[in-house]
C-alpha cells in the first residue's frame, strides 16, 4: 500500500553513493524545486533525518519479489544502493535525480543513450527533469512484450529485443530533448536506463522470480538526469 501511495506523487528518485552525501545546498535546492511534489529516497540512502524531511518521502519495493531480484542483481552489499535505486526509479515510473555527474560511469552499463552537454541554464535544467519524468511513463507499454521475453527466455528473440528498444530510447532521446544543444565533449546531462539487458543475462540465477507478474515493473525504461555543481 505505501508504493501505491506514493506512485503518482514521486517527482523523482534520488541516487548517490551513500558514502559521498551530497552537500546540503544541493538537497536544500531540490526541496526548493519541489515543493509540492515528492522526491523519493531509497532504503540504502536514507542516511539522515533531512532526507525523511518533505519533500523527501522513502520508498518501498511494490512487493517482496522485486527485492529479491535487486539482491540478485547486484554483486555485492556495497553496490545494493546502485540497483535499489535503478528499480525504485522503475517500480515508480520516475526518473532518477543524481547530484553528481561522477555517477554516470556507474550507471552507463545500463544506458543504451546518454545526452552529454556544456552547460545548461538552471530554468533548463529544471524544465528538462520534468521532461525526463514522462520517459518511463511513455515506454511502460513495452514492459508487457519484454516480461512475455524474459519468461520465456528464448535467447535470440531477447537479442532482438535488448537491440530495438536500444534504438528506441536513442530516438526518443534525440526528439524529446532536441532543445539541448548535444556536445560530445561535454558532462553528462542525462542517460536513459534500460534494466531488460542485465535481467537477460542474470535470468538463469533466479527464473522461479520470474515467474512473478511485478517482475515486469522493471522493464519499462527510465532516465538519470545529472546535477552539476
Amino acid at each position: 500500500m505505501e508504493w501505491a501511495a506514493h506512485f503518482k506523487n514521486v517527482r523523482c528518485v534520488l541516487l548517490f553513493d551513500p558514502s559521498i552525501p551530497p552537500p546540503e545546498r544541493v538537497l536544500g535546492w531540490l526541496a526548493r524545486k519541489h515543493r509540492w511534489r515528492e522526491i523519493g529516497v531509497p532504503p540504502s540512502i536514507r542516511i539522515s533525518d533531512r532526507l525523511t524531511q518533505k519533500p523527501f518521502v522513502p520508498l518501498s519495493y511494490p512487493t517482496p519479489v522485486i527485492g529479491e531480484v535487486v539482491k540478485g542483481l547486484a554483486p555485492d552489499e556495497r553496490s545494493l544502493w546502485l540497483l535499489e535505486g535503478v528499480t525504485l526509479a522503475l517500480c515508480y515510473s520516475a526518473p532518477l535525480l543524481c547530484p553528481s555527474p561522477g555517477l554516470y560511469e556507474r550507471l552507463a552499463p545500463f544506458s543504451p543513450w546518454t545526452l552529454k552537454a556544456g552547460d545548461v541554464p538552471e530554468g533548463e535544467v529544471v524544465r528538462h527533469l520534468r521532461i525526463a519524468g514522462y520517459v518511463p511513463i511513455d515506454f511502460f507499454p513495452r514492459a508487457v512484450e519484454a516480461y512475455k521475453a524474459l519468461k520465456e527466455g528464448k535467447e535470440r528473440e531477447l537479442e532482438d529485443l535488448i537491440k530495438r528498444r536500444a534504438e528506441e530510447a536513442s530516438a526518443d532521446g534525440l526528439k524529446r530533448f532536441w532543445r539541448v544543444k548535444a556536445l560530445p565533449e561535454g558532462e553528462p546531462l542525462l542517460c536513459y536506463i534500460d534494466l531488460l539487458p542485465l535481467l537477460s543475462m542474470r535470468r538463469k540465477g533466479f527464473p522461479l522470480l520470474l515467474q512473478h507478474e511485478e517482475v515486469g515493473l522493471l522493464l519499462t525504461i527510465t532516465t538519470a538526469f545529472f546535477l552539476r555543481g
